[in-house]
């Protein structure tokens, strides 16, 4: 099954060009492969009250062609790569305009027993095994970063508030976006364009937090990570930009 939606760009999703950049098509990224799982009826819209279970998403990867406009709606697709997963799924995402690509994607999620703390098969919430489209989508595997800040610099401290958390309580993954996109200023962003922006999830952070957000450049992008008070490792990301010339930065 691929699911499909036809969605109008609005300007609250813009950067600050104006346009729909990565902040935007990451929230389009969440909602398409969101409603996937609830077209299906196993989404964590009924998952927690039904079966005690809810989809974590550990990872994201993401590729964009170019800004989108507001000339013509988007269309969003979004669909299950591999078949019969075990136990972490991978989830492809489209978008499209006027039939060009913008920007692709891909997540990888798991099922996790809310009380005992632990992942879960699919066989679990009963997934259905009929549906996957065994669609592998055009785009490299994830990343292995190094699990360290060494030679790192750190940018800023942010707390985890009211308006970061999610229905499970902590810190929404979409907040993580915004949190790396902040670690360059206006003057850095103006004339870029991110073409890759990849992110993994390892550890869960809870209101009154105090993330410390960190960055290094790298030969072809920028390495970022997120990390408590106790050092502990929350989030890890790459941000890869190019000149809007064409030129990577």
């Amino acid at each position: 099954m691929i699911y499909e939606k036809e969605y109008f760009p609005q300007f609250r999703e813009s950067d600050h060009t104006g346009l729909i950049g990565a902040n935007g098509y990451f929230e389009y990224f969440q909602d398409a492969v969101t409603a996937y799982m609830h077209a299906l009826g196993k989404g964590n819209d009924t998952l927690p009250e039904t079966y005690g279970i809810c989809w974590v998403f550990t990872k994201y990867r993401l590729h964009i062609e170019r800004r989108a406009d507001y000339d013509s709606p988007l269309k969003l697709a979004s669909w299950v790569e591999n078949p019969r997963p075990s136990v972490r799924f991978h989830q492809a995402f489209t978008v499209s305009q006027s039939g060009d690509l913008l920007a692709k994607g891909r997540m990888e999620s798991c099922l996790c027993d809310l009380k005992a703390g632990k992942i879960c098969t699919p066989q679990a919430i009963s997934y259905p095994t009929d549906t996957d489209e065994r669609t592998p989508l055009d785009l490299p595997a994830f990343q292995r970063f190094p699990r360290t800040i060494d030679g790192m610099e750190r940018c800023y401290t942010h707390t985890v508030r009211y308006t970061d958390l999610d229905k499970s309580g902590h810190m929404n993954n979409q907040k993580y976006i915004s949190l790396f996109l902040n670690a360059f200023d206006l003057d850095f962003h103006a004339g870029k364009q991110i073409t890759d922006f990849e992110i993994h999830y390892l550890k869960q952070c809870f209101e009154k937090e105090r993330l410390s957000i960190w960055r290094m450049e790298r030969e072809k992008d920028f390495l970022l990570a997120g990390v408590k008070e106790d050092g502990t490792l929350a989030v890890q990301a790459s941000i890869a930009f190019r000149e809007e010339n064409g030129s990577h930065a």
